[in-house]
């Protein structure tokens, strides 16, 4: 039950970040004061970002098994983002490519959280 709520604590915190991210970067986008293809750019590496963060913090509460902390919350996540995806008919199978190197990148950051909290 303990891990469960890790997994719900840590997918809560990141998507309120993207939430308060995308409406900063919508202010930027309105007022076009970044250019549409750099913020483009700016949202992946800051999702990678926050998707690496996510993995960590994971694994950094669960203490073991990093890449499977990671793996599951990237999971969960990824599939919320798809479904909405689907729902607003915006779903491609190129945006695959897009949800798998999030899944890796929080896999990365579980491995680095559980490395980083046995070294002490």
């Amino acid at each position: 039950m303990n891990k469960t709520i890790n997994y719900i604590k840590s997918a809560a915190e990141i998507v309120i970040i993207l939430l308060a991210y995308t409406l900063i970067t919508t202010i930027f986008y309105y007022f076009e004061i970044i250019n549409p293809n750099t913020l483009n750019i700016l949202n992946y590496i800051i999702t990678l970002i926050l998707f690496i963060y996510l993995g960590y913090k994971t694994a950094k509460r669960n203490k073991e098994k990093g890449y499977l902390s990671g793996l599951i919350n990237s999971l969960i996540i990824s599939i919320l983002f798809i479904l909405i995806s689907i729902i607003t008919k915006d779903f491609k199978i190129s945006s695959l490519i897009y949800y798998i190197t999030l899944i890796a990148s929080s896999i990365i950051g579980g491995i680095i959280g559980v490395s980083k909290t046995e070294k002490k």
